[in-house]
């Protein structure tokens, strides 16, 4: 399949392109690209092109921010750089960049100064190819995130355009989810986790819409420990996923196979992996009117001991009573 015929095929289109946007910008950088042009990089690139191009990438699993964030904002930074030179190592496309590269020696607070480290890549034409040809083997294998097409670029689209759901939509979408997953965790379990407990993480986690955050000193760190388990599954284990964002390393806890599987779960599993996490907290969880010592007991196990720095367990306990509320 040439590269025309994969960009015009009808799933990358619908990856590469917002349907509010206009393709005609894109569609010239492409041209250029196609003409003779044969690298973009992060000088020589059009803002709507890196775009499409950040969308391709976030729709394969990884990153395009330095921070570690999912994000489509037309800056082919390091971030995004980051990314591509991921692709490229983990698919043997470049040489000049090697995995001791990528895994540079960083701590959480020295990882976005040191990546710098990482050496800056180009998309050519082969890499882009080789992009397009992976997607699509991914969609017909049901390895993407959520497994279900549509359901990613729904997701895709609302992180595009920041459109996050209220306590409301997360109901409407997720609630049913919630319910079930609560009974499937008493039946497995004997634990009563109440589902307002689970939707009120996914409305303070991601606001119903999935944005993995990749977290670099993970990856350098479990790289020395494992050098030679894949790449991409130790860069699944350093971000925290799903509607939980529940971090790739904590998969067997959850019930997941591997860290991959937080990914390319389906939504409703997602929701389950938000409960089963939830049950390690099992007295608080059960409560139908938990206190302030609670909301703290949640928010320091799911959050980390600096959880009152950003009001973690105040918002917990304003959501956890708007779904009571909407529940009842």
């Amino acid at each position: 399949m040439t590269i025309e015929n994969q960009i015009n095929d009808p799933y990358i289109k619908q990856i590469i392109s917002h349907p509010d946007d206009g393709d005609s910008q894109w569609h010239a950088d492409l041209q250029r690209f196609l003409n003779g042009d044969t690298s973009l990089t992060r000088t020589s690139v059009g803002e709507s092109g890196i775009k499409a191009m950040q969308r391709l990438l976030i729709f394969l699993g990884y990153s395009t921010s330095s921070s570690g964030a999912f994000a489509i904002d037309g800056d082919f930074g390091r971030g995004t750089n980051r990314a591509v030179a991921q692709f490229q190592v983990e698919y043997n496309l470049n040489p000049a960049i090697t995995r001791k590269t990528l895994c540079y020696d960083c701590q959480w607070n020295t990882a976005k100064a040191l990546i710098t480290a990482i050496p800056d890549a180009k998309l050519t034409l082969p890499v882009l190819e080789k992009m397009l040809s992976v997607a699509l083997a991914k969609i017909a294998g049901g390895q993407i995130m959520t497994g279900q097409f549509n359901d990613a670029i729904f997701h895709l689209n609302a992180l595009h355009k920041s459109r996050f759901l209220d306590c409301k939509g997360i109901l409407n979408r997720y609630g049913a989810m919630a319910q079930s997953a609560s009974r499937q965790i008493e039946q497995e379990k004997g634990i009563t986790v109440r589902p307002e407990w689970i939707l009120a993480i996914i409305r303070q986690e991601t606001a119903g819409i999935i944005r993995p955050r990749f977290e670099q000193h993970y990856l350098s760190r479990l790289n020395k420990e494992k050098p030679n388990a894949p790449l991409e599954e130790l860069r699944m284990q350093s971000m925290s996923m799903g509607l939980g964002q529940i971090m790739g390393s904590n998969f067997k806890l959850v019930g997941a196979t591997s860290a991959t599987e937080l990914f390319t779960a389906p939504v409703d599993r997602q929701v389950t992996f938000v409960a089963r996490f939830l049950s390690g907290k099992k007295d608080e969880v059960k409560k139908t009117a938990p206190g302030d010592a609670d909301f703290r007991s949640i928010a320091r196990f799911y959050n980390g001991p600096k959880y009152e720095a950003h009001h973690y367990h105040e918002q917990l306990a304003r959501w956890h009573r708007e779904f009571k509320m909407l529940l009842s």
